[in-house]
C-alpha cells in the first residue's frame, strides 16, 4: 500500500505530543498541585499515547490544556500529533498542567536537497536511522521527503544538531506538516553575533539574521537579548534573507534560583565535552557529572540522541542524575512507540487505528495473547511498537488485551449532535440510533467547527468517560458527505469509522 493512500485514510493520523522544558506555563483544570510549589518540566517527542508518551515516558494529559503559542504570546488549543516538540509542565506525580507544542521552524521551503530541506534559512535534516532519534514523521497531506515543495509553507519540529564542518546547528526533524495557516516565519536558536542597532538589535540564528526594532515585543517581562541566549523569534517573512521580529521569546528552563526543579530533556547531543562532563542538549547546557548512563556500555556522542533526568540551576543548565542513550535496540523505552486506548477504524485484526495512530499487526497473533477476544471497534489494548522508515504507519511488536491504564482511556466516537446546550457545555452524539452525551470544557479543542456550531453536525469526538458522559479533549467535523475527500484544518482526511473497506479503506501494513 503506497504512503500517500495510507496518509489519506489516516484521519486525524499521528496524534502525539513531545515535550520540551516549559517555565512560564501555569496550572490546568484538574490537575493536582506540587506541594513544594516547583513545577517540573519534561522534554522530549512524542513517541506515543496513554494519555501522552514522551520519550517512553507516560504523563497523564486528561485534565490539562493543550495549546501553541501565538507569535503576540497569546495560547490557543491545538491537538497533539506524533513527532511533535513540546513543553510540558506537570505536578511531579506525571499528571500535566499544560502541555505547549513548540515547533522549531515555520516558514517557507527555500530548497530541496536529497535528504534535507532549508526553510526561513534554517537547514532541514530528515532522519531515517532509528538509532539516531525518532525518525521524521511527514503528516498534513505530505507522504515523504519527495511530496515536499519548494515554496511551500511548513512547520517542523526536531532537535538541534551541531555541525562541525559548517560551524552551524541544523534542525534534525521529529515531524514535516504542511501547514496551511497565514504566511508566517517562527525560529528557535541560540543567539550569536549579537550587536546593537540605531533601530534595535541585529543577531543570528543558525546563520539567519534577526533584527530587532522599537516595536518588537520582548516576552517574558525583563528578558534581555545577548550571546548564547535561547530564543522564538516571530515574523511576518523574510524580506532578503532576513527576519524583522515582530515578536521575540526567550526560553528559560525556569525562572527563579530554585535548584530543587526537577526536569527531564531529550534530544540529540550537541558541543560534546568529555574531559569537562558537559554537553547540549535543545541549547540547554548539561552536566554529566556522576550521572547514571543507560543502557550499560551505552556511550555519549555528538549527534547521539539522549533523554536526560537531573535539576535545574539558576542559569537554565541541568546537573543529571541519568542520561539514557537511544540506540537501535527498538525493545528500549527510548526507541519505541507505545499505544494506550481503543481500537477503531478496524479493517481486520491486522490493521487498525488506536490513538489515531495506525497499525500495523500483521506480526501479532491475537488467537495467543488475547485469547477468546473478539477483535474489533472499542476493544481496549496496549499496543508498543517501532517506528517504520517511509510511513506513518507503526509496526505492532506486542499487543495486550488486557488494559489496566494509569491514565484516562481516550477513546473516539462518531455521530451527528442531535441537541446541543451552550450553557452547560454538552451535546448529544447519535449515531446507529445510539446516543453518546458529551460534555467539552476549556481544555477541549474544536477543529472544523465551533462549540456555538454544532448543532446537526456530523463529529468524532475523542475522550475519556466520566461516568456515562464523554469529556471532549477532541471535537472535530466529521463530514465525508461529498465524494471530495474532506481536510480539517491539520490537513488531515476527515475519517468515517463505518466506512470500512468497502469505501476504499485499505490494510496498515506496508506491501
Amino acid at each position: 500500500m503506497n504512503a500517500q493512500r495510507i496518509r489519506q485514510n489516516l484521519g486525524l493520523s499521528t496524534i502525539a505530543l513531545s515535550v520540551a522544558l516549559l517555565s512560564a506555563c501555569g496550572g490546568g483544570t484538574g490537575t493536582a498541585s506540587n506541594t513544594n510549589g516547583i513545577t517540573p518540566t519534561l522534554s522530549g517527542t512524542v513517541t506515543g499515547f496513554g494519555s501522552v508518551i514522551v520519550d517512553g515516558q507516560e504523563i497523564e494529559d486528561a485534565y490539562a490544556r493543550i495549546v501553541h503559542e501565538n507569535a503576540d504570546g497569546s495560547q490557543s488549543n491545538d491537538v497533539l500529533q506524533m513527532g511533535q516538540r513540546v513543553r510540558v509542565a506537570h505536578d511531579g506525580a506525571n499528571k500535566a498542567s499544560r502541555v505547549l507544542i513548540d515547533a522549531a521552524v515555520i516558514g517557507v521551503v527555500s530548497s530541496k536537497g536529497p535528504n534535507t530541506l532549508t526553510v526561513a534559512g534554517q537547514v532541514v535534516l530528515i532522519n531515517s536511522d532509528m538509532a539516531a532519534g525518532p525518525l521524521t514523521v511527514f503528516a498534513g497531506g505530505y507522504s515523504d521527503l519527495s511530496s515536499v515543495q519548494v515554496s511551500d509553507m511548513v512547520q517542523i519540529h526536531g532537535t538541534p544538531v551541531y555541525d562541525t564542518v559548517t560551524s552551524s546547528y541544523k534542525v534534525q526533524a521529529t515531524r514535516v506538516q504542511k501547514d496551511m495557516g497565514v504566511a508566517r516565519v517562527q525560529v528557535n536558536g541560540k543567539v550569536a553575533g549579537y550587536t546593537t542597532t540605531s533601530a534595535g538589535a541585529s543577531f543570528a540564528l543558525n546563520g539567519l539574521t534577526v533584527n530587532t526594532t522599537s516595536a518588537t515585543a520582548l516576552r517574558p517581562t525583563g528578558a534581555a537579548l545577548a550571546n548564547d541566549v535561547q530564543v522564538t523569534a516571530y515574523g511576518a517573512s523574510l524580506v532578503g534573507g532576513v527576519l524583522t521580529a515582530t515578536h521575540v521569546r526567550v526560553n528559560r528552563d525556569q525562572n527563579s534560583g530554585n535548584t530543587s526543579m526537577q526536569a527531564q530533556l531529550s534530544g540529540a547531543v550537541s558541543n560534546y565535552n568529555a574531559s569537562a562532563g558537559t554537553l547540549d542538549v535543545q541549547g540547554t547546557t548539561v552536566r554529566v557529572g556522576a550521572a547514571v548512563v543507560q543502557p550499560s556500555g551505552a556511550i555519549i556522542a555528538n549527534k547521539a540522541y539522549v533523554m536526560v533526568k537531573g535539576s535545574v540551576a539558576s542559569d537554565g543548565s541541568i546537573t543529571a542524575t541519568q542520561v539514557q542513550v537511544r540506540t537501535s535496540d527498538t525493545s528500549n523505552a527510548l526507541a519505541k512507540v507505545q499505544l494506550i486506548g481503543v481500537i477503531s477504524d478496524y479493517v481486520d485484526s491486522t490493521s487498525f487505528v488506536v490513538r489515531g495512530v495506525p497499525v500495523d499487526a500483521s506480526a501479532i497473533n491475537f488467537s495467543a495473547v488475547c485469547p477468546g477476544v473478539t477483535v474489533a471497534n472499542g476493544l481496549p489494548v496496549r499496543v508498543q511498537a517501532t517506528q517504520q522508515v517511509g510511513t506513518a504507519v507503526v509496526k505492532a511488536v506486542t499487543v495486550a488485551c488486557q488494559v489496566s491504564p494509569t491514565t484516562q482511556l481516550i477513546r473516539p466516537v462518531d455521530g451527528t449532535v442531535a441537541s446541543a446546550d451552550a450553557a452547560s457545555q454538552t451535546f448529544s452524539l447519535m449515531e446507529d440510533n445510539r446516543s453518546q452525551s458529551v460534555r467539552w470544557t476549556d481544555t477541549t479543542t474544536f477543529v472544523g467547527v465551533t462549540a456555538d456550531t454544532l448543532l446537526g453536525k456530523m463529529l468524532r469526538v475523542e475522550g475519556f468517560l466520566d461516568g456515562t458522559t464523554l469529556v471532549a479533549r477532541l471535537v472535530r467535523l466529521d463530514d465525508n458527505s461529498t465524494e471530495t475527500p474532506e481536510l480539517d484544518d491539520k490537513q488531515f482526511r476527515q475519517p468515517r469509522q463505518n466506512q470500512g473497506a468497502s469505501q476504499g479503506w485499505q490494510h496498515y501494513h506496508r506491501d
